[in-house]
C-alpha cells in the first residue's frame, strides 16, 4: 500500500503542474497584449507608414477582456491600428475605396429600450472603416432578436458579406437561414435564397434556431453565389434562378472525411487554376483545398499541423502562400508552399484574416496545382495521394502541456471535435487544447485529493435511512 506522504507528495506535485500550466498560460496572454490590442486605445497607430501589402487585418470574436476587436498588424506583429467599438466582428474584406481601407461585418448589442418590445436584442451593421482616418461609414444595417434561455445567444449574428458593387451586398443570414442581396442604398433586398428550398428540417441544426448555420457568401464572376452552410457539411453553388446546382455541391452532411463545421471557402476560377476550392475545415482542424475534375471534387491540397485547432480561414495569396486563421491555436499564420510557417502572430480567438494589397481573400492566389504546392496531390490519375503536410508552424506559444507532440495529438483525436471545440469555445480565449487539459487535470486531482483526505479523516457517505431488521 503506498503510504499517504507519497500519495500527498504526488498529489501536491501534478496540482502544481497543472496550475502552472495554467499561469503560464495567462501570463503568456499578457505578454502577447501588442499583438492582442490588450494595452492599446482605439484609433489609428501609424498605419500610413507601412506599406498597404504588409498589413494583415484580423477580426476576434472574443477576449476574456477586451472583448471582440478589429486590428491591423505590421509585418513584425506590431499592432498598426485596433477597433473595439463593437461587440461583435466577424468578416472583415479589403475595401476598393482605399489602400486602408476595409468592410466588415459585426454587431453591436442594444439595450430593451431599443428592442421594440423584445427582451434583448442586437444590431448586425455592415461598416466601411478607413484606418488611416480612423473614419467610419455604415452601409447597412438591421436589428435582430437575441435568443434566450437554451436557444444559444451567438446563433443569429451574421458572420459574412460579400460586395458586389458599390451598392450592392450579399449577405450570409444565419438568423433567418438564408442568403440574400441587398441594396444599401435604398435597404431592398432584390434577391433570396431560402436554405428550407433545398434542405429539409432534420438536417442540420435544430430547427429553427441554428438550422444550417450559414456562414459564408461569395458572389462568383459568373453571376453565381457560393455559401457555406456549416451545419449541413456542405458548400453549395447557387443559380440565382434555377437555386442550388447539386451537382457543384462540395461536400455531404455527416460524411466528415469531406468536410466537418467549415468555414470561409474561396472559389478559386479557371483562370488562376481552378475551378477549385479552399476551405478552412474547422472541426478537422486543417485547410484543404478541393480542385473539380471531371465533374466532381477532388481533395487537392491538405494542410495542417500539430498545433491546428478549429481553423476558420484561408486564403491563398498571390505568391502562393496560405494565409491561416487558427481560432483555439490563438494565431493567424502564412504558410509557404512546402507548409512551412514564414509569418506568425499571437491572437486570442481570431476569426478572419485578410492580407492587405493582395485582393479580396483568395481574389489574387493560384490553385495548389497552379502554384506547385509541395504537398499537392497527383490530379493526373484517377486518384491523387492524400499528403497531410506536417508544417513547422509551432512558435512555442501554444500546447504549454508537457507531452509530447504526438501524445498531445492522440489524445486530442480521441476526443470528439464539436466536444473539444465547444469546451475550448466557451472558456477564456487564451486556453488551447493544453490549457483546457490542465484544467480538467487541475480538477480531477484535487477533487480525487479532497476524497482521499475526507476518507483518510473517516468521513464517510451515510445514507439517510438505516436498514430495517424483518425479524425486529
Amino acid at each position: 500500500m503506498v503510504p499517504r506522504k507519497r500519495l500527498r507528495a504526488l498529489f501536491v506535485l501534478l496540482t502544481v503542474v497543472c496550475a502552472g500550466v495554467l499561469v503560464a498560460g495567462f501570463v503568456g496572454q499578457i505578454g502577447a497584449g501588442a499583438a492582442s490590442g490588450a494595452d492599446t486605445t482605439d484609433g489609428p497607430h501609424g498605419i500610413t507608414e507601412v506599406p498597404a501589402d504588409e498589413l494583415t487585418v484580423v477580426t476576434d470574436h472574443r477576449t476574456p477582456t477586451v472583448g471582440s476587436k478589429l486590428v491591423a498588424l505590421g509585418p513584425d506583429e506590431e499592432v498598426r491600428y485596433y477597433n473595439a467599438t463593437l461587440d461583435y466582428y466577424s468578416d472583415v474584406d479589403p475595401s476598393p475605396a482605399g489602400k486602408y481601407t476595409v468592410t466588415y461585418v459585426g454587431a453591436e448589442d442594444l439595450s430593451k429600450r431599443e428592442c421594440d418590445g423584445a427582451t434583448r436584442c442586437r444590431r448586425m451593421v455592415v461598416e466601411r472603416l478607413n484606418m488611416s482616418t480612423d473614419e467610419v461609414t455604415r452601409l447597412y444595417s438591421r436589428v435582430v432578436p437575441t435568443y434566450e434561455g437554451f436557444r444559444l445567444p451567438y446563433t443569429n449574428r451574421w458572420h459574412d458579406v460579400d460586395r458586389i458593387n458599390d451598392t450592392h451586398f450579399a449577405v450570409a443570414d444565419i438568423e433567418r437561414d438564408q442568403v440574400f442581396v441587398v441594396n444599401t442604398s435604398s435597404e431592398i433586398i432584390t434577391w433570396t435564397w431560402q436554405a428550407l428550398a433545398h434542405y429539409s428540417h432534420d438536417s442540420g441544426g435544430p430547427y429553427p434556431y441554428d438550422f444550417t448555420h450559414v456562414n459564408d457568401v461569395e458572389v462568383l464572376d459568373d453571376g453565381r453565389i457560393m455559401a457555406s452552410i456549416r451545419n449541413q457539411d456542405e458548400v453549395v453553388f447557387i443559380n440565382r434562378t434555377t437555386g442550388v446546382v447539386e451537382d457543384w455541391t462540395l461536400g455531404d452532411e455527416g460524411n466528415h472525411s469531406r468536410l466537418f463545421g467549415q468555414h470561409n471557402p474561396d472559389y478559386i476560377p479557371e483562370s488562376r487554376g481552378g475551378p477549385a476550392v479552399l476551405v478552412a475545415d474547422s472541426h478537422n482542424d486543417r485547410v484543404v483545398e478541393y480542385q473539380r475534375i471531371d465533374g466532381e471534387w477532388r481533395e487537392s491540397w491538405v494542410w495542417k499541423d500539430d498545433r491546428a485547432q478549429w481553423t476558420r480561414d484561408a486564403d491563398r495569396l498571390p505568391n502562393g502562400h496560405t494565409l491561416v486563421t487558427d481560432t483555439h491555436g490563438n494565431r493567424v499564420v502564412e504558410i509557404d508552399e512546402d507548409g512551412d510557417a514564414v509569418w506568425s502572430a499571437r491572437l486570442n480567438f481570431p476569426y478572419d484574416a485578410e492580407r492587405l494589397g493582395t485582393g479580396d481573400e483568395s481574389a489574387g492566389g493560384p490553385s495548389a496545382a497552379r502554384a506547385g504546392l509541395a504537398n499537392a496531390n497527383d490530379l493526373d490519375g484517377d486518384q491523387g495521394a492524400v499528403i497531410d503536410a506536417k508544417g513547422t508552424s509551432d512558435d512555442g506559444d501554444g500546447g504549454l502541456l508537457a507531452l509530447p507532440g504526438a501524445a498531445m495529438t492522440a489524445v486530442e483525436d480521441a476526443i470528439p471535435a464539436k466536444v473539444l471545440n465547444g469546451a475550448l469555445y466557451v472558456l477564456p480565449g487564451w486556453f488551447d487544447v493544453g490549457d483546457l487539459f490542465a484544467l480538467v487535470g487541475f480538477v480531477g486531482v484535487t477533487a480525487t485529493w479532497g476524497g482521499a483526505e475526507a476518507y483518510w479523516r473517516g468521513y464517510r457517505l451515510r445514507l439517510p435511512v438505516g436498514r430495517v431488521d424483518e425479524d425486529s
